[in-house]
């Protein structure tokens, strides 16, 4: 059967390595050539002349269907992938919490069944580890096999019935590395967030501002520091997620210099917004762990995009709604903790990033499709151009102007932390496996198209052999 031919003529072909005027030819599913294409006859010829053409965005954290401090995220998966499509993204990868008494390979189960007939793009998922027994752990090689290599564990939320302690850590990344996974890290000591909240909240600081203040850098930082360390006597593989402290940062970067295989990620949040937002009227909006930090902090995790230190930009996506937002209202630490964001990543990294001279074309297009594909197992499938990648595509315009709030975005939630906001560049098209699932604002890709992603990952380099 002849595949059909879609041809994408004269627009800017964006990778990690240059931004090149050329053309993009795709049959069927997959990208067939790129560059100065002439001859070529195709089914359908689009003019990108003036455009951007990007490979579809890889947002490696995103909480759907998420059971937290009371309430569910709003974000299922149509609701959560149709928010990601029109923001350019065309993979996702969530999280699923290990419940008691239930092996790890469930956890993968029941997200093929959230997702069943709902998916809009195509997905994976992060097995999160809450009960690390024996048999959890004996449970990772069946994971790994089901295509799930990439393990969560958070070091707080005691109460919430999520953390482990640093002694299970380094038993988790020992036996995740040996099945050639890598270990996800919420990094925030807990013993400090037992100590500091309840002080707060009895002298009567309760507002949002005092959810920053209850979670200062060092909290995180210490984290950091415990986590790269059990990287550092296993030899596991780490990847610290949601990064927001800049002495953390400069962590990650000293134990890569010495062999250790970390790597570590931020979020749009801290990059857009600063602590001062929690001092609004409507501060729980801004809720989230680790919180928000200072101008000077934001400017670090800048450099950090920029320079290399911080390997990609992803979304955290956890879009509750604005009744489970006001269960915080009166005391910070009752506030689900989260900001809806999958669909403003890419937009804003091309704006306040690219367009404000924070960094360089290429480089978005690395953060935010090109090494999460690459780090968490789906390349050389997905994140790139190259010929015989799923041609996942997005058509960005990128003079056009607009202004970013509940009005202009697709997101689940009844509420929005980006209101207002101005935004330089436009995405216009998308494209997943080669079909068109968004036409300006109109979705035409089928509820249920999404297909499931079984990763593997990228061999480790010689500086880090377990130990």
């Amino acid at each position: 059967m002849k595949r059909r031919r879609l041809l994408l003529r004269g627009g800017t072909l964006v990778s990690a390595q240059a931004a090149v005027r050329g053309d993009l030819l795709v049959e069927g599913e997959t990208i067939a050539a790129a560059g100065r294409l002439a001859g070529i006859q195709a089914d359908e010829t689009v003019d990108a002349s003036g455009l951007l053409v990007l490979p579809g965005a890889v947002d490696t954290h995103v909480h759907f269907s998420d059971d937290f401090m009371g309430t569910v995220s709003v974000h299922d998966y149509f609701r959560g992938t149709r928010a990601a499509v029109y923001g350019g993204v065309t993979t996702v990868i969530d999280f699923s919490n290990q419940q008691e008494g239930e092996p790890l390979l469930r956890t993968v189960e029941r997200k093929w069944d959230e997702a069943a007939g709902r998916a809009l793009v195509d997905w994976g998922v992060h097995p999160v580890i809450t009960r690390p027994s024996l048999e959890t752990l004996a449970g990772i090689p069946d994971i790994v096999a089901a295509g799930a290599p990439t393990v969560k564990c958070y070091l707080t939320y005691r109460k919430e019935g999520l953390m482990v302690g640093y002694d299970d850590l380094r038993a988790a990344l020992t036996t995740l590395s040996r099945a050639g996974g890598m270990l996800l890290v919420h990094a925030e000591d807990n013993d400090a967030l037992e100590e500091n909240i309840p002080r707060l909240i009895s002298g009567g600081f309760v507002q949002p501002i005092y959810h920053a203040r209850s979670r200062p850098p060092d909290v995180e930082t210490a984290a950091v520091r415990k986590a790269v360390e059990a990287a550092r006597e296993t030899g596991g593989r780490l990847f610290i997620v949601h990064l927001a402290s800049a002495d953390g940062l400069d962590l990650v970067a000293a134990a890569r210099s010495e062999g250790v295989d970390v790597l570590a990620e931020t979020c749009t949040h801290y990059l857009i917004f600063t602590d001062e937002m929690l001092e609004r009227e409507d501060g729980i909006k801004w809720i989230c762990s680790p919180p928000l930090r200072s101008a000077e902090t934001r400017d670090r995790l800048w450099e950090g995009v920029r320079d290399g230190g911080i390997s990609q930009v992803s979304s955290d996506d956890a879009a509750y709604s604005w009744k489970a937002k006001l269960m915080g209202a009166g005391r910070f630490d009752l506030c689900p903790n989260g900001i809806p964001g999958v669909e403003v990543r890419l937009p804003l990294l091309y704006s306040e990033g690219v367009v404000e001279g924070r960094m360089s074309l290429p480089r978005m297009v690395e953060v935010a499709s090109t090494a999460p594909a690459r780090l968490f197992g789906l390349a050389p499938r997905k994140g790139s151009l190259e010929p015989g990648a799923d041609a996942d595509i997005v058509l960005l315009d990128p003079k056009a102007e607009w202004i970013m709030g509940r009005e202009t975005l697709h997101m689940g939630a009844d509420w929005s932390a980006y209101e207002g906001i101005p935004v330089t560049g436009k995405i216009l098209k998308v494209w997943s496996r080669g079909e068109l699932i968004v036409d300006g604002e109109n979705l035409v890709g089928q509820k249920g198209r999404g297909r499931y992603l079984r990763r593997i990952l990228p061999p480790r380099g010689p500086s880090s052999a377990l130990r």
